[in-house]
């Protein structure tokens, strides 16, 4: 019994880490696409690696590489094959046709103007390493093309994660999620418990369902699909405007009180004979520091925690409610 109950409260815990992690990746990502941070992110990356803007932006305007995205943007994501194509054609010029021999790319490497000089030694020590064969040096060039990506991508994932920091911090708070105040009511209150335990335990099946019935179909025999266009922005906004929405419902549908009460919300509730256990919306200064010197230390923990993100909780989620059900004892069965 102490051993269920100490697994239930893990259980409601874990799942309120999922939630709120929720919200905060479906504002991560609302954020990317209002500031474009991905493309952005690229532009840099490849300006950075081929170490000249006018060159840069001669490739972002070949037709392989402009195609890739809605007009007036620039696209999140090029495959290396397109890029060491579009890198050549410009390099070679873009009205004459592409490059057959390794002597004339070397020929169209010395003719860079000294501002890229850096682009031109890069491109004859992949030149020359790849000992005269044209197609070993497209293979240098896509190594070297899928290197610098790595990098980039590693850019990106630490900004993200300091990103979604600040973002975990300002939920928690928005939430008044205190993880030990969330601990301390999941242990004495056995009905928040329990009716956290099944929402938990539903979500994890419907997810379950939800993914097996969103796997792809096996691929049959003939020509691949053609590729579809990318989604236009107002499509993006409106897909992650409906994430953070369904995020925040979800919060909302939990059996914890969480969030700030105001005084006409306190009002209504007692007129109704009902409790409002949310703490009150702190008013002054006074309040404030109250608030951070009681719930701190909570807050740390509950922003540390979704900052994870939801992948990760989803997982322990998976894990644990799965012991569970496996763990009942054999008059409960019988029930």
């Amino acid at each position: 019994m102490f051993g269920s109950q100490i697994l239930d409260v893990a259980i409601g815990l874990i799942f309120i880490f999922l939630m709120l992690s929720l919200v905060v990746t479906a504002l991560n990502e609302f954020v990317a696409i209002a500031l474009k941070r991905r493309p952005k992110m690229l532009w840099n990356g490849i300006a950075r690696l081929i170490g000249d803007r006018e060159f840069t932006e001669s490739v972002y305007a070949h037709p392989l590489i402009c195609t890739l995205s809605k007009s007036g943007t620039h696209p999140s994501y090029i495959p290396s094959h397109t890029f060491v194509l579009a890198v050549l054609d410009v390099l070679t010029g873009v009205d004459n046709p592409p490059p057959t021999t390794t002597q004339e790319i070397s020929a169209a490497i010395a003719k860079l103007p000294p501002a890229q000089k850096v682009l031109a030694t890069q491109l004859n020590v992949l030149l020359h390493d790849a000992g005269g064969s044209i197609e070993e040096f497209k293979g240098a060039l896509e190594q070297w093309f899928d290197n610098s990506m790595e990098r980039v991508s590693g850019w990106y994932k630490r900004q993200t994660q300091w990103i979604l920091l600040v973002m975990a911090a300002v939920v928690t708070i928005w939430s008044n999620a205190d993880t030990v105040v969330i601990t301390n009511t999941l242990w004495r209150d056995p009905a928040i418990r329990s009716a956290l335990l099944a929402q938990a335990q539903q979500y994890t099946v419907q997810e379950t369902k939800d993914s097996a019935t969103a796997a792809p179909a096996p691929r049959r025999d003939g020509p691949p699909p053609p590729p579809a266009d990318p989604p236009s922005e107002a499509a993006e906004y409106e897909t992650a405007s409906t994430k953070v929405r369904t995020s925040v419902e979800g919060i909302s549908s939990l059996a914890l009180p969480l969030g700030w009460s105001t005084a006409a919300e306190r009002a209504t509730a007692a007129k109704k004979n009902q409790e409002d256990r949310r703490d009150p919306i702190p008013a002054d200064a006074g309040s404030i520091f109250s608030a951070l010197g009681h719930h701190s230390l909570g807050w740390l923990l509950t922003a540390m925690a979704i900052s994870l993100g939801a992948p990760f909780w989803f997982d322990i989620l998976n894990k644990v409610v799965t012991v569970r059900a496996s763990g009942k004892a054999p008059e409960e069965k019988k029930k």
